[in-house]
């Protein structure tokens, strides 16, 4: 049986050099936010203020408010109309399915109550809470007075109160309790106790945390939580039990619109969804586009692409920034019979791109963050047909029993690869899950003909590795060009980056601007400038990874409304933005590569109109943002003794190994990001070694509750295996969880659903922890010498490469502000026509080369260099130093085994940043090798 992937089976959140993707050609305006919630309850009034009111007259005592019955279903509020159904239904399985909003909210409220259930039934089996909480049938009732004509006011109702029959106090029950009561008398005795109600007795005990009042000291702090609580339960949405963040809570939120929404396709769009489907012609495709988005016509490279997917070839398409690709991957999903699975980097531009799906086009996604149960649901909807467009994470490829699901019941039209530069290792923004997006995986797995891989910018060399991994012909290639006309580019030198940002702002053209973002490098960076905006009367938010997604996602609502003039933002913001009248975009940290500056100036003037994009050129961040482009480097010592590690003689051939994350990335001090490329590496090189697996947490800690666990143990085999091969500490049981699986012959899948049972069962409980890379070996090399060198060399050339796209963007941009000869249209900080000119340029060489007269070179050397690194190493003696340690430390690069948390308080940290890292580099290899001589 399938199981849902674990937490460690990521879906890359913390990837952020990615290209914009609409879910449409954006043409107009933005779509306005949803309309504002109601305001919320009044608080209840404070304790304090009847306490002191002693010196005057004692009002007349009101009567205690009376608990609130539960509302059954016979007095409840009647529930909205289902939508309507669609008009026609779908021969080849297209048609709609609408869901009513009824059964929306009561499948949801089943989703949310199971986690609930099972922590019940786990305490006590015989507990049903299903049972216990729901509310019967009432019995029929006199038909009641006719309503008055007046409102009685407050006053009279008070004196009313009193005139009405007294009623029994219902016992309070604690909501954790799981005692013995039958069902009927639990529900009967456990009335909903009404949430923030001020009426009543202002002081209640305090009893296990019951009816606790919290004290908060900013009011404002609490009003979202109450506002996103008012809004879910209004429309229905009920959050998720079980979701252990907010990422999990906003999948589901996703969902849970996207099921509301329904199916709305009327008559027309089926019946051009049809003649689509018979004849794929230049007009029917446009007639289905018009009835289906509102467009008259496609942009330029849409329809050739479309045409080509629909005929089944295999496409590479590069589009620019905003220019509709989600469109070419949307229309065929319409017109092929079977799925499309679209492969995105990121979840919350997974996120975006499901809601933007039009309503007569189901979809659905598979994350990690969902619960079991809406794990489960997703694929019973898949297996039932109800879902036609599917986004899953690249990871998802790693796991072979979701690669199962699609070998003979589901059928795969179209696989679409968005962010498809991520495959090539030449790209600006390598992922090392991509790698294994290889065609012949794809077919071999998936049984799929027909790929679409999709970016905004690639170089020659990095389209030429897509298309021979994808097997794309060459003559299948669609590209336009990677920049828009309407974009005015302006570069100026700054010696006082804030200064100059707000004296920018201030001044035209942006003056004038209602919608501009401000790229910055670093996360500490975004908040201190957005800081610094709004003290000096410019409305400005910050916008980073490091925030929680609901600040991130109110951040975007509040800029794509023009609520906020402001978005100071690293490289996260832009993903799925669907705001077409961005005015100005202003790079206060100097961009990593062209193809991220192209990306970024590409997110303003959607619509046609004339956009500015400035860029402040600071020879400092320049230098500061070289140095961590060696944060990635390795040597040949630290990947031979990795490799030592991987193939040891404790993993045999054919078993389950794993590699803690942490532990091993401090180690070897080797970013968790180049272990995970090294082991890819070695599943689908030349040679494959091993395959890789999800991840998963492989330390667990077992405890026993009920029976003892050597009774427990001759009555289930993995207990018994459990308490042969782990240690005791504590009192506990911690093992190894692939220890078990290989003890056993299963895979950890099943070793933890097994435990899940147990627990459920009451019989157990268990912690999870250290995420680690698991794989199988299949062969051990024969050299491992040989191997690691050749690993070596292939990441060193990465390395480089990332090396030489940053100094091309450096030199562009020093050659338009020195080099540049005021022609062709370039005046003082205007230089649109020499960018473009030196872009495309860029983008036409097979590799990304630099114009070393205008590349800023660092120094070769230091009086000072041989000295400073002799006395760092002798005050620090008691560290083991490589050599690439030492020069990340005077580059003040940090590294999993020498933090900067902790070596960041070192004097030498960052002093020779302008020095060139490879002659640091040597210069502490030969004080290290003194240090060796003499014996210290």
């Amino acid at each position: 049986m399938y199981s849902p992937p674990r937490a460690g089976d990521s879906d890359s959140e913390g990837s952020l050099l990615l290209s914009d993707v609409s879910a449409s050609p954006p043409r107009g305006r933005c779509s306005p936010p949803p309309p504002p919630p109601p305001p919320p309850p009044k608080p209840r009034p404070s304790p304090k203020r009847t306490a002191t009111a002693k010196s005057k007259p004692k009002p007349k005592p009101k009567p205690k408010a009376k608990p609130k019955p539960v509302a059954s279903a016979g007095t409840a509020a009647a529930p909205p109309p289902p939508l309507p159904s669609a008009a026609l239904s779908d021969p080849h399985g297209l048609a709609s399915r609408i869901a009513a909003a009824p059964a929306l909210v009561a499948a949801t409220s089943t989703v949310s109550s199971s986690s609930f259930r099972r922590l019940v039934q786990s305490r006590n089996p015989s507990f049903d809470p299903v049972a216990a909480f729901s509310v019967p049938a009432p019995a029929p009732t006199p038909a009641p007075a006719p309503a008055p004509t007046e409102v009685p006011t407050a006053a009279a109702a008070q004196c009313a109160a009193p005139e009405a029959p007294p009623r029994a106090r219902p016992k309070r029950v604690h909501p954790n309790s799981v005692s013995e009561v039958p069902p009927a008398v639990a529900e009967a005795e456990q009335p909903k106790r009404p949430r923030g109600s001020g009426e009543g007795n202002f002081v209640r005990l305090n009893i296990n945390g019951y009816g606790r009042k919290r004290s908060f000291r900013n009011a404002k702090a609490r009003r979202p939580t109450k506002y996103r609580s008012w809004r879910r339960q209004r429309f229905g949405g009920v959050k998720p039990q079980g979701c252990g963040d907010e990422e999990g809570d906003f999948v589901a939120e996703a969902l849970i619109e996207r099921e509301k929404k329904g199916a709305v396709g009327d008559a027309g769009v089926l019946k051009a969804m049809e003649a689509a489907r018979e004849d794929p012609s230049e007009q029917n495709l446009e007639s289905l586009l018009r009835l289906a988005y509102g467009y008259d016509s496609f942009r330029k490279g849409q329809l050739e692409a479309i045409r080509k997917v629909v005929a089944g070839e295999s496409t590479m398409l590069v589009l620019p920034t905003g220019a509709g690709k989600s469109l070419c991957y949307q229309i065929p999903a319409m017109i092929l019979p079977g799925l499309t699975l679209v492969v995105s980097p990121l979840l919350s531009l997974m996120v975006d791109q499901l809601r933007k799906l039009p309503a007569f086009l189901p979809g659905g996604l598979l994350a990690s963050n969902q619960t079991s149960d809406e794990f489960h649901e997703t694929l019973q909807r898949l297996r039932g047909g109800d879902i036609k467009v599917l986004f899953v994470s690249p990871e998802r490829f790693l796991n072979e029993e979701f690669l199962l699901i699609f070998r003979d019941a589901l059928p795969i039209s179209l696989v679409a690869i968005d962010e498809a530069h991520c495959i090539s290792e030449w790209s600006h923004n390598f992922r090392p899950s991509y790698l294994r997006l290889r065609a012949s995986l794809l077919r071999r797995k998936l049984n799929v003909q027909c790929i679409l891989a999709m970016t905004a910018t690639a170089t020659t060399q990095t389209l030429e590795e897509i298309v021979n991994a994808l097997e794309i012909p060459s003559n299948n290639l669609i590209k336009t060009s990677q920049i828009r006309d309407n974009l005015q580019l302006s570069i100026s030198t700054s010696d006082n980056r804030l200064k100059d940002l707000l004296l920018l702002l201030k001044s035209s053209p942006f003056v004038d601007m209602k919608s501009i973002i401000v790229y910055c490098k670093f996360q500490g960076e975004t908040d201190y400038v957005s800081k610094c905006l709004c003290d000096n009367s410019i409305s400005a938010k910050s916008y980073h990874s490091g925030l929680p997604m609901k600040n991130r996602s109110r951040v975007q609502e509040l800029f794509c409304s023009n609520k906020i003039r402001v978005v100071v933002a690293t490289v996260a913001f832009g993903m799925g933005l669907d705001k077409s009248d961005v005015e100005g975009v202003i790079h206060y940290s100097l961009p990593e590569s062209l193809e991220e500056y192209v990306q970024e100036t590409g997110r303003a003037g959607r619509d046609g109109r004339l956009s500015h994009c400035h860029l402040l050129l600071d020879s400092t961040t320049f230098y500061k943002i070289r140095s961590l482009s060696h944060s990635d480097g390795v040597d040949e010592y630290a990947i031979s003794k990795f490799l030592y590690q991987v193939f040891s003689c404790e993993n045999s051939t054919g078993s389950i190994c794993s590699l803690v994350k942490e532990s091993t990335s401090r180690k070897f001090d080797i970013k968790e990001e180049v272990l995970l490329t090294v082991l890819t590496q070695l599943e689908i090189g030349g040679q494959q070694y091993l395959r890789l697996l999800p991840q998963f947490s492989v330390t667990c800690t077992l405890y026993f509750h009920k029976t003892s666990p050597q009774l427990l143990a001759d009555k289930d085999v993995l207990v018994r295996s459990v308490l042969n091969k782990s240690e005791t500490k504590d009192g506990n049981f911690v093992f190894d969880v692939t220890k078990i699986a290989n003890d056993l012959d299963i895979t950890v899948n099943e070793v933890i659903d097994h435990l899940q049972q147990l627990k459920f069962s009451g019989e157990i409980s268990f912690e999870l922890k250290d995420p680690a890379y698991c794989y199988v070996i299949l062969k051990k090399p024969d050299d491992l010498n040989t191997l690691s060198a050749k690993i070596t060399k292939w990441l060193s050339e990465v390395e480089s490469s990332k090396i030489m796209k940053l100094d091309a963007m450096f030199a562009l941009a020093n050659f338009a502000v020195r080099g540049c000869q005021r022609t062709d249209g370039c005046s003082g900080s205007q230089h649109t026509q020499c960018i473009q000119k030196k872009i495309m340029e860029y983008f036409s060489k097979n590799e990304a080369t630099s114009d070393n007269d205008y590349c800023a070179q660092p120094h070769k050397s230091s009086p000072f260099l041989q000295a400073d690194i002799k006395v760092f190493l002798q005050s620090n003696s008691f560290a083991k130093f490589t050599p690439r340690a030492v020069a990340r430390i005077m580059h003040g690069v940090s590294s999993p085994g020498f933090p900067s948390a902790t070596w960041s308080k070192n004097h030498f940290w960052g002093r020779y940043v302008e020095v060139d890292f490879p002659v640091v580099m040597e210069a502490a290899k030969a004080e290290l090798v003194k240090l060796v001589g003499k014996g210290e």
